[in-house]
């Protein structure tokens, strides 16, 4: 991360963060509270995700929002067959190079991610579903 200073004089630190969730993910109001927080306490200058529909569409809805540059990486399907999801994972990393991975709940893809992104040493901040009572 790097520091840059704000309007008010304060050190802020700089983060790129990459979002990875489920397909079916939709709780826009959660993500967004979630990365509103993560923005707040380190200013995201990158928000990556994968392009799929599901939690990386809301992360790039919230990007384009709140005017934060946005990198997707589309997996290519017809190319890499069903080796796309996981070789799409790790070009996220590899040329994404986030601080931070935010992991949406989601089913094998986003365990993959996360997977790898610990395994590259990169925090992984998991995200319960929120209950709505």
């Amino acid at each position: 991360m790097s520091r840059r200073m704000d309007s008010e004089g304060v050190h802020r630190m700089e983060q790129r963060v990459l979002v990875c969730g489920g397909r079916d993910y939709a709780d826009r109001d959660q993500l967004y509270r979630i990365l509103d927080a993560a923005h707040l306490a380190n200013q995201i200058i990158c928000l990556i995700h994968g392009a799929a529909r599901g939690a990386d569409a809301l992360a790039a809805d919230w990007a384009l929002d709140r005017d934060v540059l946005c990198t997707a990486y589309p997996a290519d399907w017809d190319r890499d067959g069903g080796a796309a999801g996981p070789i799409r994972n790790q070009k996220m990393l590899d040329l994404g190079k986030p601080h931070l991975v935010i992991a949406f709940p989601g089913g094998r893809g986003t365990a993959d991610m996360v997977k790898r992104a610990e395994k590259a040493g990169v925090p992984v901040a998991k995200v319960r579903p929120h209950v709505h009572a």
